[in-house]
């Protein structure tokens, strides 16, 4: 019996410190969830929405950013990931429908998500990988907006985060990675001309379609922030030697890889990249292999 309550009380005094230690960190290191960044004067880029610009916007929407992985393929939203522990995750409505954001956002607005990942208050877009389309340009940038205004009206309400309050404490004690990716931006640095020239293209696609989210900065592999993400292999020249373009180009059309192992579309957005041309394919795996 004595040994039973001393255990009790070792329980409790070790559950005790570790509520303290929490509370500690709270209070020390504000949560990425809650806190508001600071993007200074957004400049809105020329929505552009001639033929060819609209054209281009749902290609680099759909085949190279993959909007569609996460907001559905009407981009009306949808039921992203549910986890038993950790809760849903329902993605924004981008359409002009009910619950949509389409209707008002404006210009500037849509280059706060995108480039600086957070909101009109300034909070953190969780899951958002601005990271990478900071590096859009204002061309395509423009031409997506034009696209997301030109959408069909989709009505979803279910357009939020439904997370637990222990997948919120993660991300508050910053144990989830860096899911608010406003966080990491250097919000006064203008990164939309980094990949201006031509030969810069093929790096530029693979930045957009956001490729070192799960395969890593250098791409050597890495670890994709979804609840239930696979590792990342590397797709470096060494993780591909195996692999002759043919068969890249065929795993990124069909997801199946030369061994017939099929790769999980959740989190591997071949079904969007099948939307690239071979052009883009080919300058992609020429990129790759030179890594």
């Amino acid at each position: 019996m004595k040994k039973r309550r001393l255990l009790g009380i070792g329980l409790v005094s070790v559950v005790a410190i570790a509520i303290a230690a929490i509370a500690v960190r709270l209070y020390q290191v504000p949560s990425a969830r809650t806190l508001t960044y600071d993007v200074g004067e957004v400049a809105a880029v020329p929505v552009l929405t001639d033929e060819r610009s609209l054209q281009r916007g749902e290609h680099v929407s759909k085949a190279i950013a993959v909007c569609q992985l996460c907001h559905g393929l009407d981009l009306g939203g949808k039921l992203a990931f549910e986890h038993p522990i950790l809760g849903k995750g329902y993605t924004p409505n981008l359409t002009r429908g009910a619950g949509g954001i389409g209707t008002s956002y404006t210009s500037a607005d849509w280059v706060r998500a995108l480039r600086h990942g957070v909101n009109r208050d300034g909070r953190g877009l969780l899951f958002m990988p601005s990271d990478h389309y900071a590096y859009l340009t204002d061309q395509d940038l423009g031409a997506m907006i034009g696209y997301f205004q030109s959408l069909p009206p989709v009505d979803n309400l279910k357009n939020q985060l439904a997370l637990t309050p222990l997948a919120k404490l993660m991300i508050d004690l910053g144990l989830s990675g860096e899911v608010v990716r406003a966080k990491s931006l250097d919000h006064t640095t203008n990164l939309s001309t980094a990949f201006n020239d031509q030969e810069q293209r093929p790096a530029y696609t693979v930045e957009i379609g956001g490729c070192t989210f799960c395969h890593g900065r250098d791409l050597h592999g890495g670890q994709g922030l979804e609840p239930g993400a696979p590792p990342g292999p590397d797709i470096t020249s060494i993780g591909l030697n195996a692999w002759n373009f043919a068969q890249f180009a065929a795993v990124m059309r069909t997801g199946i890889r030369p061994d017939h192992s099929i790769i999980d579309y959740r989190f591997m957005p071949w079904q969007g990249y099948q939307n690239m041309t071979d052009e883009e394919l080919k300058s992609v795996w020429d990129y790759l292999n030179t890594l």
